[in-house]
């Protein structure tokens, strides 16, 4: 709280020494009213005395089922953190429209009011998508207000299949490129299918004939693969821990730059065995196209307040994540420059929905 002015605090006994006529009881009651004036301004926060704040309960749109994967944990962490600290003032209520590439969820968005009350989880089909389909939502079609962190991909086998390392995969696939299937989420042209095609391009395999599954979350996958419907599964590494303790499921690589602590430490990169690939997943949350200034600046500032959050902090240690905070106009290059990542991905590996 900022400190008041001294000049304002007027005590008892200077109020005696000046006296107690009519007229000096007029001059204190305007200079009441001028404390008070001046204790809320400096008391009440700076989005609740100027600019815009939610008026309402906040839509908080998520492209895939609700528990079923990391981008729906993303947004209860921060539907959580912005409980405890109030930052918001209302509100937040998650929405889940699982499907097609998280397409659904972003069209959803920018049916809605445009008045600030509803924002939404944004991913790499954010960029990935357009490249496949011209009709999607993308990048410039929505208003960036924060990418948040970089997230990696972990593959996991049932825990008996004969896959053991990423050796194995490769031996299947160099015979057949479409022997193994691949399980993803949240649907093709996102990070855990561009992570999937990059291995199999890396084995020297035209990772065009590959098979990608879709589905709608990523224990989805998980648990179709138990089920023996696929083989491997292609994933957020935070979906992964639950599965490898009830000993379930085993993970053969991550894909990853180095190995990850916690008790994904034992699982080897993918680099580690000879497969030349590396992939950066990531988080952002976005707002409708033609949302007005004073609502991006009022959420960019409850992001930043949120990042700093020792609940978010701790989140993403316990989820694998890597703290990647960037808004305005760092965030519009990261898009820009991931988009072109994406564009050279594609046209190279002629992946096609």
């Amino acid at each position: 709280m900022r400190q008041l002015p001294s000049v304002l605090l007027i005590s008892t006994e200077q109020q005696r020494i000046v006296g107690s006529g009519s007229k000096m009881r007029a001059l204190i009651g305007r200079l009441g009213v001028l404390i008070v004036i001046t204790i809320l301004f400096y008391v009440v926060p700076l989005h609740a005395a100027q600019g815009w704040k939610p008026m309402r309960p906040v839509a908080f749109i998520v492209g895939a089922g609700a528990g079923t994967s990391s981008i729906d944990l993303t947004a209860r962490t921060l539907q959580r953190v912005w409980d405890e600290n109030r930052a918001i003032g209302m509100p937040i209520v998650v929405i889940n429209k699982p499907g097609a590439s998280n397409n659904i969820a972003w069209s959803y968005l920018n049916e809605r009011d445009k008045d600030g009350h509803s924002i939404a989880i944004g991913t790499t089909n954010l960029v990935s998508n357009p490249g496949m389909d011209a009709h999607a939502v993308g990048h410039r079609d929505i208003t960036p207000l924060a990418v948040l962190f970089d997230d990696y991909i972990i593959l996991l086998v049932r825990a008996d299949s004969p896959l053991r390392s990423m050796a194995d995969v490769r031996q299947r696939l160099i015979k057949d490129p479409g022997a193994l299937s691949f399980g993803l989420s949240p649907g093709l042209g996102g990070g855990a299918h561009a992570a999937s095609a990059l291995v199999v391009k890396a084995f020297g395999v035209d990772a065009s004939k590959g098979r990608y599954i879709p589905f709608k979350g990523a224990s989805v996958a998980i648990t179709a693969m138990i089920a023996g419907d696929i083989d491997i599964v292609s994933a957020s590494t935070v979906n992964a821990p639950p599965f490898l303790a009830s000993g379930r499921a085993r993970a053969i690589g991550v894909i990853a730059p180095q190995r990850l602590s916690g008790s994904l430490a034992g699982v080897p990169t993918v680099r580690e065995q000879g497969v030349n690939a590396e992939f950066t997943n990531w988080r952002a949350v976005i707002g409708p196209k033609g949302m007005r200034k004073e609502q991006v600046a009022f959420w960019v500032q409850a992001l930043a307040v949120a990042n700093k959050s020792d609940t978010w902090q701790s989140a993403l240690l316990r989820n694998f994540w890597r703290e990647n905070f960037l808004t305005g106009r760092a965030a519009d290059a990261f898009l820009e420059k991931q988009a072109s990542v994406f564009r050279a991905l594609w046209a190279e590996i002629g992946v096609k929905k």
